[in-house]
């Protein structure tokens, strides 16, 4: 792991993961010292990926006198859905968190098909044949791959009501139809981080952009993490809703420059 001072004000300890939408080299860009001794406590980012034990890692990072900027609870409320979602109410679509996988008729009993089916934290990186639910007989298709999928197995099946959202020209290999989506990231309440998600494709932007905007900061208010992402769309039928919430230290940057997000970021320290 690298652990770096960026312009004096803030520690980040990272890790590359071999992903390029998340990976960024911050010595390239950013005037940094690398401490080899920590003198008291001091703040701290993580950027290592996804992060299997949270608590652990803030418990071992405590020890080297880094306190990661995310507590394990604001972590939690920040990256688990049955968590973020009672806060936002009809910012997001409507949604059942399950402990294990439900019958179709419970789905039936609830939702109508199509229904997007994904992980308490995350899809299976977009899958569309374990991400948009067609039908009763794709469903019983669809909970067997669950079981078996790598990413989702071991998260708690989430059932959400499908929205239809407006596309955009384009497609990516082995994913759902991209859409007009944009990823924020948030820095104690300050928007330091917004770009389109689906970066794969051809820019793409839309009039009330600033719309979108607006409903990702009152997301960001209502969870209330401190360093958060809050990614958002717009439905086929003009409106605009909250797609999910994450701990930014686990997120990609997607469309946003990271030299940009970080010049703001550490620009909000002496805010």
């Amino acid at each position: 792991m690298d652990i770096a001072r960026l312009e004096n004000k803030l520690i980040v300890v990272s890790e590359p993961v071999g992903v390029a939408a998340y990976d960024f080299d911050l010595g390239l860009h950013v005037t940094c010292t690398h401490p080899y001794r920590i003198e008291g406590e001091e703040m701290c980012v993580l950027r290592i990926g996804p992060i299997a034990d949270y608590a652990a890692e803030f418990e071992d990072k405590l020890g080297m006198g880094l306190r990661l900027v995310n507590s394990p609870q604001e972590h939690a409320r920040a990256s688990e859905l049955e968590a973020w979602y009672p806060l936002l109410g009809a910012l997001t679509p409507r949604t059942e968190v399950f402990d294990s996988l439900p019958s179709a008729d419970t789905i039936e009993a609830s939702f109508a098909w199509p229904v997007f089916m994904k992980g308490s934290r995350q899809t299976s990186k977009h899958n569309p044949d374990l991400s948009v639910i067609r039908s009763r007989a794709h469903y019983e298709l669809a909970a067997q791959l669950y079981r078996d999928d790598p990413i989702l197995h071991w998260q708690k099946p989430v059932i959400r009501e499908f929205v239809a959202l407006e596309p955009v020209r384009g497609q990516v290999a082995g994913k759902v139809q991209p859409s007009v989506e944009y990823r924020s990231f948030w820095w104690h309440g300050h928007c330091v981080g917004w770009g389109r998600y689906w970066n794969q494709v051809a820019p793409y932007a839309c009039a009330d952009e600033h719309a979108g905007r607006a409903l990702a900061a009152q997301a960001a208010a209502l969870v209330a993490v401190p360093f958060l992402v809050v990614d958002v769309a717009k439905t086929a039928d003009g409106r605009w809703i909250v797609i999910e919430c994450n701990d930014a230290q686990e997120s990609g940057y997607a469309g946003i420059a990271p030299q940009l997000l970080w010049r703001e970021l550490l620009a909000r320290i002496d805010a």
